[in-house]
């Protein structure tokens, strides 16, 4: 009797070389980046807010400086929202930004290493011409 589809262990083939590269080398989704980035820090700030409002009703900790940069927010129930609405904008375009030059950079170095590939290949040939 043949084993049964889920007992037989998975079959798994090695990846070529250009496969392994083109996915390390691939470029960051802008977008997904930034949406991953913002909601980290949006819940971040929630988080940090409901424990400055459990634990410390004094205010000892300046959370409340943020209210400087976040218009509406408060180191209150409705400031977690506010923050967090606002931590996910600049969360968002700090990721997207910082996916884009992260590509760019990626790119041009990608472009440096081939154009020096090809400087190398071609110094050998003129040298036996």
């Amino acid at each position: 009797m043949e084993p049964s589809r889920r007992d037989r262990p998975p079959v798994t083939t090695p990846m070529s070389d250009e496969r392994l590269l083109s996915l390390a080398f691939a470029p960051l989704d802008k977008r997904a980046m930034g949406l991953a980035l913002g909601i980290v820090l949006a819940v971040a700030l929630a988080v940090v807010t409901a424990i400055s409002l459990v634990f410390d009703p004094q205010q000892h900790f300046p959370l409340y400086l943020l209210s400087e940069f976040f218009a509406g927010y408060r180191v209150s129930v409705p400031g977690i929202v506010i923050g967090a609405a606002w931590m996910m904008f600049v969360g968002f375009v700090w990721g997207w930004f910082l996916a884009l030059c992260r590509n760019w950079v990626l790119a041009i170095w990608l472009v440096a290493a081939k154009v020096r590939t090809d400087v190398e290949a071609s110094r050998s040939f003129l040298d036996h011409i």
